[in-house]
């Protein structure tokens, strides 16, 4: 989750399953965010390694840290729907739809990549930490870079947990490697809706939306975003 004390997003009532979370300036702290022994206090837009592995290998809601429902839900931008691989870990449906209302990205409060991503971290006086230990992840030659970049559109999938399985993607001379929920047959999408759009960017930047042309399409054939 982007850093929503820096970018404010529209407020939202936080759903029963989330009521045991620990909290930080009044928002859930999710499972899969970096946070010091004492989960309120989060390092806002980082990811802990270990716990997003966790999520997908135990079937854990990035949020809550619940076993995930029948079924769930991801999140996916066109490039993921593109590449196969959805790499943000799933969620129940009522976490997801938390999430999209107090995520500056997904509640299109921000229409770029934050340019100055965190370098440094602070550090706490608890010696059963491991906040000692962090350091800025290095990004590998073949990884794209975001940060300052507009932001993607953004759609909510849901799916079986009869289809749920990792797949990792190698790097190649397009894509960087991927691990993440598999989105390529025999993987059914069931409902699909958009949460936001892309922001505006340059012509040159712009790229065909396959996942607004599958919603194209099922709505010409009457299917809609229940199905």
């Amino acid at each position: 989750m982007t850093d929503p004390a820096n970018n404010p997003a529209p407020k939202a009532g936080i759903p029963a399953r989330l009521h045991a979370s620990p909290l930080s300036a009044g928002m859930v702290v999710p499972f899969v965010t970096l946070a010091h022994t004492d989960r309120t206090r989060p390092i806002w837009g980082k990811l802990d390694p270990d716990r997003v592995q966790k999520a997908f290998k135990d079937r854990l809601c990035q949020i809550c840290g619940d076993p995930l429902g029948d079924p769930f839900v991801v999140y996916i931008r066109p490039y993921d729907f593109r590449t196969g691989v959805a790499v943000e870990a799933g969620l129940h449906p009522e976490c997801g739809q938390y999430s999209t209302a107090v995520c500056p990205m997904l509640a299109g409060a921000m229409d770029r990549h934050n340019p100055n991503p965190l370098t440094e971290f602070r550090r706490c006086d608890d010696p059963a930490c491991t906040c000692a230990l962090w350091r800025a992840a290095e990004r590998d030659a073949g990884d794209p870079v975001r940060e300052g970049t507009p932001a993607e559109a953004w759609y909510e999938a849901s799916i079986s947990l009869a289809d749920y399985k990792i797949v990792t993607n190698p790097s190649d001379q397009h894509d960087a490697p991927a691990v993440g929920i598999s989105l390529r047959p025999p993987t059914r999408i069931g409902r699909l809706r958009k949460i936001r759009d892309a922001a505006p960017a340059p012509d040159s930047e712009r790229h065909i939306d396959p996942l607004a042309m599958t919603m194209a399409v099922r709505e010409f054939f009457g299917l809609g975003e229940h199905h």
